[in-house]
């Protein structure tokens, strides 16, 4: 689990995992230069319970990547469950996760439901930010399309599986990490399935210390590039142009989270570069998005200029929400 201050958030998480039923645990909390404050609450409660290990990550890159390898390669469990420290876990999350993989012997990993944490209550009605259901006919398509099925605190792993498939996080990406980690895990032919269980993780959709605000700054643009040739790289070299179009709707789904901080034209013209090297037509039409809507930003708001090139991806997307939150309901 990295930290990285965010020090209330941090105890409900703390909080929650103590008061799991299942016992036979050890939580590498890896510290990623947290202030003294948060530091002094992770000494608190390791003071509290041998179980909680403290690790201050000493290696670069800083990021919750280094993190997590760092607490990858110290772990001695036979299964390996990555947290974040601002979220929280039902009480029965460790104890059903461990009993249903020790049950599936044939599996590398499984794959359990989330929910949301807000107001200080775990939810588990239907919601866009939950993940983990069986949902879609192709989980390759749903991570190509940034249409996530899962995200790595659904699931738990076998220590073994991700060591003989060489699985660990990428230090270059500093947001879209669980994406990346997930799709490699596959890719490498680990086995999994979805668990027909409750929901036992709570993502908070409101934290200090969120990844995905930050996909929003200047200093992840190269990061995201970096993200996208990733992507492109790994599904072409397994299925060549099967999944051009999902990927194509994964960099819109990128842009459009980019775009917010204004219309950043070298970022969006060395983007398309990227998907033209790799799907020319796509590519192509990109750039063509793109330039249309740096004409419209001249007589029109920002806002509506970004959105009419692409309007036909944004229909989609709210559909596709839509859907998402009909299939949760079918099987809860």
């Amino acid at each position: 689990m990295p930290v990285f201050n965010h020090t209330e958030e941090l105890k409900t998480m703390l909080d929650s995992i103590l008061a799991n039923t299942y016992q036979e645990w050890e939580l590498l909390a890896v510290d990623d230069g947290s202030d003294e404050e948060t530091k002094e609450v992770l000494k608190q409660y390791a003071a509290r319970d041998e179980r909680i290990n403290i690790i201050q990550r000493e290696r670069e890159p800083k990021g919750a990547q280094t993190c997590r390898n760092t607490g990858l390669e110290l772990a001695q469990g036979e299964y390996i469950i990555f947290f974040d420290s601002d979220d929280y876990v039902a009480p029965y999350c460790l104890e059903q996760r461990v009993k249903e993989l020790s049950a599936h012997p044939e599996l590398d990993f499984m794959v359990f439901r989330s929910g949301t944490y807000y107001d200080n209550a775990f939810h588990i009605e239907p919601n866009k930010f939950n993940y983990g259901y069986p949902i879609y006919k192709d989980d390759i398509e749903a991570f190509c399309s940034r249409t996530l099925p899962l995200i790595v605190w659904n699931n738990i792993y076998r220590h073994a599986s991700l060591q003989k498939h060489g699985i660990s996080w990428d230090t270059n990406l500093l947001s879209l990490q669980d994406a990346q980690f997930n799709l490699e895990c596959i890719l490498s032919g680990m086995r999994y399935a979805y668990a027909a269980l409750p929901a036992d993780y709570g993502y908070r959709i409101a934290s200090t210390g969120s990844i995905s605000k930050q996909i929003l700054s200047a200093a992840h643009y190269e990061s995201n590039i970096y993200a996208t040739k990733r992507f492109y790289t790994l599904i072409q070299g397994r299925y060549g142009h099967r999944y051009d179009h999902a990927l194509y709707r994964g960099t819109l789904f990128l842009y459009v989270k980019v775009s917010r901080t204004g219309f950043q034209a070298e970022f969006n013209s060395r983007l398309a570069s990227v998907v033209q090297q790799y799907s020319s037509q796509r590519g192509k039409t990109l750039k063509l998005q793109f330039y249309a809507t740096k004409i419209l930003s001249s007589f029109l708001p920002l806002n509506i200029s970004r959105r009419l090139p692409i309007l036909g991806y944004l229909l989609w997307f709210r559909k596709k929400e839509k859907w998402i939150v009909q299939k949760q309901k079918e099987l809860q």
